[in-house]
């Protein structure tokens, strides 16, 4: 039994490393994304988002929102107060502003969302990911 309890404390151990992992590069991404917003015009894509895209496949999108997405999760639940990193509130302006996903074609493509009268990025960040919906025609 003893040697079961060192083999999860081991497994905890190499879990919070690479958790601590992802939230210093989601903070990067946040520092790097916020200055960005700050820079670009009004109505112009988001160049961090853009620089790193070149037009991937839908399914091939829909899992990198997806995974940042869970990683923004599980950065939040494994902070120490249990705060994110970075507000809810930013994440959807990035999405929105990424390139990645389109309002008008996630309205389209998921009329429940549209007669329920729901935010579609709101949407998305809360249950079209994980749903695999997809975010735009890509």
């Amino acid at each position: 039994m003893g040697e079961d309890v060192e083999t999860l404390r081991t497994e905890l151990a190499e879990t919070q490393a690479r958790l601590k992992e992802a939230q210093g590069e989601l903070a990067r991404l946040v520092r790097l994304a916020e200055a960005d917003l700050q820079r670009r015009r009004p109505g112009e894509q988001s160049s961090v988002v853009a620089a790193s895209v070149r037009r991937p496949a839908a399914k091939d999108v829909a899992a990198r929102i997806a995974r940042l997405v869970e990683l923004y999760r599980e950065a939040s639940v494994a902070s120490p107060n249990g705060a994110p990193v970075v507000g809810e509130d930013t994440m959807l302006r990035w999405l929105e502003t990424s390139g990645l996903f389109d309002r008008d074609f996630y309205l389209k493509c998921n009329g429940d969302v549209a007669s329920a009268g729901a935010d579609p990025t709101q949407h998305y960040f809360n249950h079209g990911y994980a749903e695999a919906r997809p975010p735009s025609a890509l």
